[in-house]
């Protein structure tokens, strides 16, 4: 039937196919296994996924301290489920590398080679990633912003040196910048609209403002300076989590006092890029020992890091705490899972250890 069907209706009735209904469509025909294979066919399913339905799927990532290690965990989880009962527990590909592409739904992935700015090249660092998809270029990219340590023995000489590696590609190039604020080691990026975003902190010895969004266009691989609401630009006594919160930029400010009890509060950009439209939606009291914001649930619920490891639940309608889970502070994870067919055109590649020199701590 496919040889009397145009291939732009063809792809369309594929695509709207359930998700392991297009993998087994792959055996129906070697035009059709061509068809589905294509980068532009992974790219108009992912489109349409994502356009007519809101996914009810969990992808949850921690790490726990075991006897033998520390041991990465991965899993499914239904929304309602989350955190008792999980779908599937997820194997971990990518234990010796510093970095790859992984698709779930597929069971691939991607190694990602060195970058051009490690210990060896320009000695000590700090960095910071970011990773989403790029519209014009129809391709993803990884971003990693690097500051080298001064003479001072600080990580916050600006501008940062900057570096995209591009899926299609396959490779790193350097990108120029004049980015006047620093990003802190490993902060978490949002990404939003084909920009991934940041908090920048600006030095103390510097007069300019305390804080800002750092914004990266992945189309034109250009930065940007975005506001935080006012009452924040000059504090020196928050931490600020940022975050993507019902489709808006949305900030967690921890304000964190020797001698006070820590509150937080949550924010939201009602306009993209317009400063003026920071809204704040709620306030949370007598906040102890918090260290980051984690996800926002669809039932309003709020997810934070505990400085002790503990993964603890908020509802503000309630004003209820719960602690969920222990594991490594740093490395909760939590957003919802769609299905994809990006990196099945790639061949699969080997994740290989690279032994030369250090391993891992040369980077």
């Amino acid at each position: 039937m496919s040889y009397f069907l145009p291939q732009d209706v063809l792809t369309d009735i594929l695509a709207r196919l359930p998700f392991k209904t297009i993998l087994q469509c792959r055996c129906v025909s070697k035009t059709w296994y061509s068809l589905i294979s294509r980068s532009t066919f992974a790219t108009h399913h992912l489109n349409k996924t994502t356009k007519t339905k809101n996914s009810d799927i969990l992808l949850f990532g921690y790490c726990s301290r075991e006897s033998n290690g520390e041991i990465e965990h991965y899993f499914l989880y239904p929304d309602e489920g989350f955190p008792d009962n999980h779908l599937e527990e997820l194997d971990c590909p990518f234990k010796s590398t510093w970095a790859a592409l992984w698709n779930p739904s597929i069971r691939k992935t991607g190694s990602i080679p060195r970058p051009n700015v490690t210990f060896t090249s320009h000695g000590s660092f700090v960095h910071s990633l970011g990773f989403g998809f790029d519209s014009i270029s129809n391709d993803y990219k990884l971003v990693r912003v690097v500051y080298l340590q001064d003479c001072s023995f600080d990580f916050d000489e600006v501008p940062p040196m900057v570096e995209v590696y591009t899926m299609r590609r396959g490779c790193w190039g350097m990108i120029t910048n004049d980015l006047k604020y620093v990003i802190r080691e490993q902060s978490a990026c949002a990404f939003l609209n084909g920009v991934c975003h940041w908090i920048g902190y600006n030095s103390l010895e510097r007069d300019e403002p305390r804080h800002a969004t750092v914004a990266f266009n992945l189309g034109n691989e250009v930065f940007v300076q975005m506001t935080v609401p006012d009452c924040l630009v000059w504090d020196d006594f928050i931490d600020i989590s940022l975050t993507v919160f019902d489709g808006m930029l949305s900030l967690v400010p921890c304000k964190k006092w020797l001698w006070e009890e820590t509150s937080c509060s949550v924010w939201v950009m009602k306009e993209y890029g317009v400063g003026e439209s920071w809204t704040k939606l709620f306030h949370i009291e007598h906040v102890e020992g918090i260290q980051r914001l984690v996800a926002f649930r669809e039932n309003n619920e709020v997810l934070l890091a505990g400085e002790d490891g503990e993964l603890i639940s908020y509802d503000p309608n309630t004003n209820n705490w719960d602690c969920k889970l222990f594991g490594d502070v740093d490395s909760f994870y939590l957003d919802t899972f769609v299905e994809s067919l990006v990196l099945l055109s790639e061949a699969d590649r080997v994740l290989v250890e690279n032994t030369s020199g250090n391993g891992e701590g040369e980077y």
